[in-house]
Protein backbone atom coordinates (compact mmCIF):
# COMPACT_ATOMS: atom_id res chain seq x y z
CA UNK A 1 0.00 0.00 0.00
CA UNK A 2 1.74 3.34 -1.26
CA UNK A 3 0.77 6.26 0.90
CA UNK A 4 -1.12 8.95 -1.13
CA UNK A 5 -1.56 11.48 1.54
CA UNK A 6 -0.51 14.46 -0.80
CA UNK A 7 -2.78 12.67 -3.44
CA UNK A 8 -5.64 12.68 -0.99
CA UNK A 9 -5.36 16.19 0.18
CA UNK A 10 -5.66 17.88 -3.61
CA UNK A 11 -8.13 15.67 -4.33
CA UNK A 12 -10.51 16.64 -1.40
CA UNK A 13 -9.22 20.63 -2.19
CA UNK A 14 -10.91 19.77 -5.78
CA UNK A 15 -13.69 20.15 -4.33
CA UNK A 16 -13.46 24.11 -2.77
CA UNK A 17 -13.81 25.24 -6.75
CA UNK A 18 -17.06 23.62 -7.08
CA UNK A 19 -18.63 25.35 -3.84
CA UNK A 20 -17.05 28.55 -5.06
CA UNK A 21 -19.15 28.04 -7.95
CA UNK A 22 -22.10 26.96 -5.95
CA UNK A 23 -21.52 30.46 -3.81
CA UNK A 24 -20.69 32.92 -7.38
CA UNK A 25 -24.29 31.70 -8.24
CA UNK A 26 -26.12 32.05 -5.07
CA UNK A 27 -24.75 35.66 -4.66
CA UNK A 28 -24.53 36.61 -8.71
CA UNK A 29 -20.88 37.20 -8.41
CA UNK A 30 -18.71 37.44 -11.42
CA UNK A 31 -15.03 36.32 -11.34
CA UNK A 32 -13.67 37.92 -14.72
CA UNK A 33 -16.78 38.34 -16.07
CA UNK A 34 -17.58 34.60 -15.52
CA UNK A 35 -20.56 33.62 -13.58
CA UNK A 36 -20.99 30.95 -11.08
CA UNK A 37 -23.18 28.79 -13.55
CA UNK A 38 -20.32 28.72 -16.38
CA UNK A 39 -17.32 28.41 -13.58
CA UNK A 40 -19.05 25.02 -11.96
CA UNK A 41 -19.78 23.76 -15.67
CA UNK A 42 -16.64 24.13 -16.97
CA UNK A 43 -14.62 23.15 -13.94
CA UNK A 44 -16.29 19.92 -13.73
CA UNK A 45 -16.16 19.32 -17.32
CA UNK A 46 -12.36 19.36 -16.94
CA UNK A 47 -12.06 17.84 -13.72
CA UNK A 48 -14.31 14.42 -15.30
CA UNK A 49 -11.59 14.89 -18.37
CA UNK A 50 -8.94 14.40 -15.60
CA UNK A 51 -10.73 11.14 -13.98
CA UNK A 52 -10.82 9.86 -17.62
CA UNK A 53 -7.31 10.76 -18.56
CA UNK A 54 -6.76 8.41 -14.98
CA UNK A 55 -8.29 5.37 -17.31
CA UNK A 56 -6.29 6.67 -20.63
CA UNK A 57 -3.02 6.41 -18.96
CA UNK A 58 -4.43 3.22 -17.46
CA UNK A 59 -5.27 1.40 -20.32
CA UNK A 60 -1.84 2.46 -21.81
CA UNK A 61 0.26 1.22 -18.67
CA UNK A 62 -1.69 -1.97 -17.90
CA UNK A 63 -1.03 -3.72 -21.26
CA UNK A 64 -2.56 -7.15 -20.04
CA UNK A 65 -5.81 -5.43 -18.22
CA UNK A 66 -8.64 -7.42 -19.25
CA UNK A 67 -10.34 -4.17 -19.88
CA UNK A 68 -7.88 -2.18 -20.69
CA UNK A 69 -9.81 -1.60 -24.65
CA UNK A 70 -13.42 -0.77 -22.36
CA UNK A 71 -11.37 1.57 -20.24
CA UNK A 72 -10.29 3.32 -23.43
CA UNK A 73 -12.80 3.55 -25.34
CA UNK A 74 -15.42 4.38 -21.86
CA UNK A 75 -12.74 7.49 -21.07
CA UNK A 76 -13.38 9.15 -24.37
CA UNK A 77 -16.96 8.88 -24.61
CA UNK A 78 -17.08 10.66 -21.21
CA UNK A 79 -14.56 13.00 -22.26
CA UNK A 80 -16.85 13.66 -24.90
CA UNK A 81 -20.02 13.67 -23.24
CA UNK A 82 -18.25 16.53 -20.30
CA UNK A 83 -17.68 18.64 -23.11
CA UNK A 84 -20.96 18.23 -24.68
CA UNK A 85 -22.55 19.15 -21.82
CA UNK A 86 -19.85 22.22 -21.14
CA UNK A 87 -21.52 23.22 -24.18
CA UNK A 88 -25.26 23.32 -23.04
CA UNK A 89 -24.04 24.97 -19.95
CA UNK A 90 -26.87 27.26 -20.49
CA UNK A 91 -29.64 24.97 -20.58
CA UNK A 92 -30.99 22.89 -17.83
CA UNK A 93 -29.40 19.63 -19.37
CA UNK A 94 -25.62 20.76 -18.84
CA UNK A 95 -25.18 19.92 -15.05
CA UNK A 96 -27.51 16.62 -15.04
CA UNK A 97 -25.11 15.28 -17.52
CA UNK A 98 -22.02 16.07 -15.70
CA UNK A 99 -23.21 14.47 -12.73
CA UNK A 100 -24.43 11.29 -14.59
CA UNK A 101 -20.65 11.44 -16.17
CA UNK A 102 -19.26 11.17 -12.57
CA UNK A 103 -21.70 8.64 -11.15
CA UNK A 104 -20.67 6.68 -14.05
CA UNK A 105 -16.90 7.16 -13.77
CA UNK A 106 -17.08 6.14 -9.96
CA UNK A 107 -19.80 2.75 -10.94
CA UNK A 108 -17.93 1.39 -13.66
CA UNK A 109 -14.30 2.34 -11.52
CA UNK A 110 -15.61 -0.34 -9.41
CA UNK A 111 -17.13 -3.00 -11.78
CA UNK A 112 -13.77 -2.50 -14.42
CA UNK A 113 -11.19 -2.12 -11.77
CA UNK A 114 -8.51 -0.21 -13.28
CA UNK A 115 -6.50 1.12 -10.87
CA UNK A 116 -3.59 -0.37 -8.98
CA UNK A 117 -4.00 -2.41 -5.51
CA UNK A 118 -1.25 -0.82 -4.19
CA UNK A 119 -2.80 2.77 -4.76
CA UNK A 120 -6.22 1.83 -2.57
CA UNK A 121 -6.37 4.44 0.05
CA UNK A 122 -6.26 7.02 -3.16
CA UNK A 123 -8.96 5.85 -5.38
CA UNK A 124 -11.13 4.99 -1.99
CA UNK A 125 -10.84 8.80 -1.20
CA UNK A 126 -11.07 9.57 -4.77
CA UNK A 127 -14.54 7.47 -4.55
CA UNK A 128 -15.40 10.14 -1.52
CA UNK A 129 -14.46 12.83 -3.39
CA UNK A 130 -16.93 11.96 -6.66
CA UNK A 131 -20.14 11.60 -4.10
CA UNK A 132 -19.51 14.77 -2.38
CA UNK A 133 -18.65 16.05 -6.33
CA UNK A 134 -22.14 14.88 -7.22
CA UNK A 135 -23.64 16.38 -3.97
CA UNK A 136 -22.62 19.61 -5.36
CA UNK A 137 -23.71 18.93 -8.53
CA UNK A 138 -27.11 18.67 -6.76
CA UNK A 139 -26.70 21.84 -4.30
CA UNK A 140 -25.70 23.87 -7.56
CA UNK A 141 -29.21 22.39 -9.51
CA UNK A 142 -30.89 23.64 -7.06
CA UNK A 143 -29.09 27.21 -6.23
CA UNK A 144 -29.89 27.90 -10.20
CA UNK A 145 -33.70 26.88 -9.61
CA UNK A 146 -33.63 29.28 -7.23
CA UNK A 147 -31.56 32.21 -8.76
CA UNK A 148 -32.09 31.93 -12.26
Amino acid sequence: MEKTRLFDALAYAGVLPFVIGIVMQATGVELVGVGGRLWFTAYSAVILSFLCGIWWGGALNRVGHRHRIALALLSNLACVGGWGALMLYRTPWSLPILMLGFAFVVTAEARLNPNLPRLYDYFRTRTRVTYLVITCHLIMIVTILFTD
